[in-house]
């Protein structure tokens, strides 16, 4: 039970009155001498017992009508969901779904959404009846069992239910839902519910038609609660993108980044001040959007500047609102001292121009000749001689260029570079022995080599795709500012097939028509980018397109960014780093986002030729600092960026859920909402005032009251 009007219950204190207005009211006797006063005491004595029960009874009532007011006006009510659920009633088997993805992180400015949900889950279990069961399951883009099985112990729930930590995961309903139904149909008969606490995001209902199907073949013995948390989505800012802009991470070399700010608001959104920090420190760099229009993103450019190699964090911030989890986001990079890079010539030429490195050797260093020294790339230009020698290694990346074969030697040494960390880049061109390739070099290559072929006859050119850009390298183009690959044409080119079997491989870019243009692989430690056309304009015009340097230089930042490229990861998704076998066994701590201290995390993991560095617990995002031993400086950082989807706050439209509502409405017994406060679907609200019995209660000892004081006054 409880009272829409509590504060009314103050009123209690007035119970008091009746008592106080008797006492003030006593009449005082005077004493006076009389005689005859003896024959009359036998008669006093008798009636003072009469009238002093009368006084007593009518105090009573009195009290009594006074405590019923106060609780008329108070207004009890027994409990009741307003999702129509019957609470308190028989034993049930419930499975409580707790949406626990980004944007429940919503604050009102005293609690987020997410906290709401808590406490409606607890009310929940309060409301069972005896005998029943839970099981919890934290659901996101998927589901993770809490306690996947229905138990009576409700204090196990309810302990998990406040543990419960938000992710940066996107939302996706169905899921959760599906594993639910499966493990209720696993619970012979009785009752069985399903509640899902959420707030209704529209990306949650993205498999809407799947969630519709799932509750009408289940209706007759699953009964399905969607319990939403908040009236409406808040207008938002958010950090929806950061990326570096064709440049290379080294020390000393300004780092040049995009930053992405989308407003999910249905207002402009003015003089939004962007900043750009490293590894959690003061920002190096800022600058101020103007306005960004509802529904639109604007893209700003930031600098940093690292002063040591190793390992760091970009971080992109705004101003704070009341989704802090999308107001920054991070990126991981590896910096380097200087980057050294081997391009090997298939060919000799007396002319510089003529070279097939010529255009390379230029892009990988696109500086003044008196600049050259002094920046981060070096670049070393030679024949496949070169990959005979051990120096290979002193190379952060290998290009070959319209290299015909490798020698058994340089072919060997080529294998063991890239499987200890380095990065190939193939162009091939007129003298490739695409047979070799294939056999010798097959396990290298990301793709088969077919036949060279002429762009279709139909068109002089062959281009390159101009937008739907899927990998990371290139999905800088998809920003239109960014100018578009699209004008790169080739007229001959190799065309790329996958290896029977392969699906590691992935395409960095297409040509028009579809087909690969470029592909890439990891292997081993390392990589291999391989081009379906030449470095030179014999075939094509990549080298002088105004794209062919920041691309080779986006190329350079994800080959040697570490290993398998994967500093940058989605929430949940493990991370995994190889470092020296000499570390095993160390202690592992780490060092999560929002936190200050680092945390314990186990130890070094021994490999078969390595040791591993793995943490799986990565749903917050932010930057990531794991730490080996009492090393003060970071082994590796990595970065763990929120669901973009996620900064989109409206709820999906009541038109579309409400029908879902409806059904558990009509599946379970419930009482009408009190008239003058009506209350949303799914949370757990004051049912019907229980004001009737209350009123009737009061009026009759109203009458009682009059009637005994009128017949008590007469006798006295």
């Amino acid at each position: 039970m409880t009272f829409i009007n509590p504060a009314i219950l103050f009123g209690l204190l007035a119970v008091g009155l009746p008592v106080i207005i008797h006492l003030l009211t006593k009449p005082r006797l005077k004493r006076i001498k009389w005689a005859a006063t003896k024959f009359l005491l036998k008669s006093v004595q008798k009636n003072r017992r009469r009238v002093q029960m009368e006084d007593l009874l009518l105090l009573i009532l009195r009290c009594l009508l006074v405590a019923l007011l106060v609780l008329l006006f108070a207004r009890p009510a027994f409990l009741t969901d307003s999702a129509g659920v019957s609470l308190g009633g028989e034993a049930s088997t419930v499975v409580i779904l707790l949406d626990n993805s980004a944007s429940m992180g919503q604050s009102n400015g005293t609690e987020t959404r997410f906290d709401q949900a808590k406490s409606m889950a607890d009310g929940i279990l309060s409301k069972l009846g005896a005998g029943s069961a839970a099981a919890l399951y934290l659901i996101a883009d998927g589901a993770k069992p809490v306690i996947p099985k229905p138990t009576q112990d409700f204090a196990v729930v309810r302990r998990s239910i406040t543990q419960a930590s938000l992710t940066g995961r996107g939302t996706d309903l169905y899921p959760g839902l599906k594993a639910a139904v499966d493990l209720l149909k696993a619970v012979p008969g009785g009752h069985r519910e399903i509640f899902v606490l959420t707030d209704s995001q529209e990306a949650a209902w993205r498999e809407l038609a799947k969630i519709r199907q799932l509750q009408d073949e289940n209706k007759k013995e699953i009964v399905m609660h969607f319990v939403i948390v908040g009236e409406r989505g808040e207008d938002n800012l958010a950090v929806s993108g950061l990326q570096m802009i064709g440049t290379v991470a080294a020390v000393n070399q300004p780092l040049r980044c995009a930053v992405t700010v989308s407003n999910w608001s249905k207002t402009p959104a003015e003089r939004v001040p962007v900043k750009l920090a490293i590894d959690g420190d003061a920002p190096q760099d800022e600058a101020m959007i103007d306005k960004i229009d509802p529904g639109a993103s604007r893209t700003v450019s930031l600098f940093v500047r690292f002063r040591e190699p190793g390992y760091h964090s970009v971080t992109a911030s705004i101003p704070g609102d009341r989704l802090p989890a999308d107001n920054q986001r991070s990126l991981a990079l590896l910096v380097l001292e200087q980057i050294r890079a081997l391009v090997v010539e298939g060919t000799t030429n007396p002319d510089p121009s003529a070279r097939d490195g010529f255009f390379l050797k230029h892009a990988l260093a696109p500086v003044r000749p008196d600049q050259v020294d002094e920046y981060p790339v070096k670049v070393t230009v030679g024949q496949s001689s070169e990959l005979e020698s051990s120096t290979i290694d002193q190379y952060q990346l290998v290009f070959l260029s319209n290299v015909a074969q490798l020698t058994p030697l340089g072919a060997q040494n080529l294998q063991r570079y890239v499987n200890s960390g380095g990065a190939l880049i193939i162009f091939p061109g007129p003298s490739t022995d695409i047979s070799y390739y294939n056999a010798t070099l097959g396990t290298l290559l990301p793709a088969q080599l077919g036949a060279a072929k002429d762009a279709p006859a139909t068109q002089k050119f062959l281009g390159w795709q101009s937008h739907d850009y899927a990998h990371p390298v290139t999905a800088l183009w998809n920003d239109p500012s960014s100018g578009t690959l699209g004008g790169i044409r080739v007229s001959k080119y190799y065309p790329l097939a996958a290896k029977p079997g392969d699906s590691t491989s992935r395409i960095m870019v297409k040509y028009a028509n579809g087909e690969p243009a470029v592909m890439e692989q990891s292997v081993g430690k390392g990589k291999v980018v391989l081009f379906s056309s030449t470095a030179t304009t014999a075939w094509g015009s990549l080298p002088i397109h105004p794209a062919f340097v920041p691309l080779l230089l986006r190329i350079i930042a994800y080959a040697t960014s570490g290993p398998g490229g994967k500093l940058d990861l989605a929430p949940g998704q493990p991370f995994s780093f190889e470092i020296d076998s000499g570390y095993a066994g160390k202690e592992l701590s780490v060092l999560r986002p929002g936190d200050k201290k680092k945390r314990i995390a186990g130890q070094v993991e021994a490999g078969e030729h390595s040791a591993l560095l793995h943490d799986t617990d990565t749903e917050q995002a932010g930057p990531y600092q794991l730490y080996v031993g009492d090393d003060p400086k970071p082994k590796v950082v990595f970065a763990v960026a929120a669901d973009a989807t996620e900064s989109n706050l409206m709820q999906e439209a009541k038109a579309d859920v409400d029908p879902l509502i409806a059904v558990a409405d009509a599946a379970t017994p419930q009482d009408a909402s009190a008239p003058d406060k009506p209350k949303e679907k799914g949370q757990l609200v004051a049912g019907p005032p229980i004001w009737f019995p209350l009123a009737l209660a009061a009026l009759l000892l109203a009458i009682a009251e009059t009637a005994l004081a009128h017949r008590f006054s007469q006798s006295k």
